[in-house]
């Protein structure tokens, strides 16, 4: 096991930066990992709205994380949303404080994450494209400008993550297993690093946390690059490679991506943090949903 920790990185590649040789090697075939999406900081940053949505089909397996922008309306909820395959418009809130929009849209705010009513949200969005019904976790929230992110020092978000986890036994159904766990995300912008660690320790779930380091900021993103490691961590301390089985190397798909949320002050630096991510193997799959509405510790240089 601690041979296998030692030489496997688990790269996952849907942040900023050139992978082409990473995407041309066996290892990339191996792991199965998603194309690099290009850093892209667009004007728009500011005037929409940001944000990660964790998109799985309702018939079969099989997930996506990208990369969400949009609008607000007067409310200060959002109009519309922009995915990769789609735009859901006409976004209207309902008595029961759901979101109905176009495309049989509709966004559930799942409990415990950020401020009733307010954004940054969390929501279990569902919709429809080419004859497909998708749902998921996804969060959005106002997008700060470029020059509102730090060039210096650095920011620690500690807040709630909802974790999925189903498991894959070799007989009978899958297992599915949904807790609330806290999360901090500790990111770098000298470095334009950051790392994000979940303490599961009180969720009852067969590790205590999960380490995720050397991610990569895009602007007003945090998102996994080609550089990032990703470890289940246990109680005594140990770092086990996600859905380990046996001694050899475990092939894994994870993908994390986030964006940090303008003040209501503004211009300021970013208050709010917030997104989605996967790990997936062959016996099993951790998702989750994460929200934190205010910096635990600002302007700490030590460095990342």
């Amino acid at each position: 096991m601690k041979a296998a920790v030692t030489y496997l990185l688990v790269f996952a590649l849907a942040g900023c930066g050139a992978v082409e040789a990473v995407q041309t090697s066996k290892t990339f075939e191996l792991l199965g990992l998603a194309p690099d999406e290009p850093c892209v900081v667009t004007r728009r940053e500011g005037k929409r709205l940001a944000g990660s949505y964790l998109r799985q089909p309702v018939a079969s397996e099989g997930s996506d994380v990208f990369f969400v922008t949009g609008k607000t309306s007067r409310k200060g909820l959002p109009r519309n949303l922009v995915f990769n395959d789609q735009t859901l418009r006409r976004i209207r809130p309902q008595e029961d404080g759901t979101l109905d929009g176009s495309r049989r849209s509709v966004a559930t705010p799942i409990d415990g994450l950020g401020i009733a009513g307010q954004l940054p949200a969390a929501y279990t969005m569902t919709y429809r494209a080419e004859r497909i019904d998708y749902d998921g976790p996804v969060v959005v929230g106002p997008s700060p400008t470029g020059f509102e992110i730090p060039t210096t020092g650095r920011v620690v978000y500690v807040g709630k993550v909802q974790l999925t986890l189903t498991t894959s036994p070799d007989a009978g159904a899958p297992v599915t297993t949904v807790k609330t766990a806290d999360f901090t995300a500790d990111i770098g912008y000298g470095s334009q690093q950051a790392q994000f660690t979940v303490d599961a320790s009180a969720a009852g779930l067969p590790f205590e946390g999960v380490q995720w380091t050397r991610l990569g900021l895009c602007g007003t993103r945090v998102t996994s690059s080609g550089q990032g490691q990703v470890f289940f961590t246990q109680q005594d301390g140990s770092r086990q490679i996600p859905f380990q089985a046996g001694r050899a190397a475990t092939p894994i798909r994870a993908l994390l991506e986030s964006s940090q949320f303008a003040s209501a002050d503004r211009p300021g630096p970013p208050d709010s943090f917030g997104g989605t991510f996967i790990i997936a193997g062959d016996v099993g799959t951790l998702s989750g949903v994460f929200i934190a509405t205010q910096p635990e510790r600002e302007g700490n240089t030590d460095p990342l």
